[in-house]
């Protein structure tokens, strides 16, 4: 009876230590997921395209950068609507915010 048990017990701890062999990663583990927007805010406007320290923008950058910018505060304004009371208002103004920081920004760069 006591052979038994102690084979039971061996074939058990042999199969067990199979399963988690096959379950281990062989190669290098898998990249975590990015963590999701959060949905309650306006995504962030993308930056103008950053020109060289100290190298002026030439004329057609500074256009496409300000209508990147204008665009992006337009989504961002778009994605406000879904929203309702103080979000909602909270929202727009952060957007204006943004667009008022970044046409700063490249008007210091022009």
């Amino acid at each position: 009876m006591k052979t038994t048990l102690t084979m039971l017990a061996a074939v058990a701890a042999l199969s067990f230590s199979t399963f988690a062999a096959a379950q281990t990663p062989a190669a290098a583990p898998a990249k975590p997921m990015a963590p999701a927007p959060a949905a309650t805010t306006a995504p962030a406007p993308a930056a103008a395209p950053m020109a060289a320290p100290g190298a002026k923008m030439t004329s057609a950058e500074y256009k496409a950068a300000k209508k990147q910018i204008e665009a992006d505060e337009k989504m961002a304004k778009a994605e406000c609507k879904k929203m309702k009371g103080d979000a909602k208002s909270a929202c727009k103004k952060e957007a204006e915010a943004k667009e008022k920081s970044a046409m700063a920004d490249l008007k210091a760069r022009k």
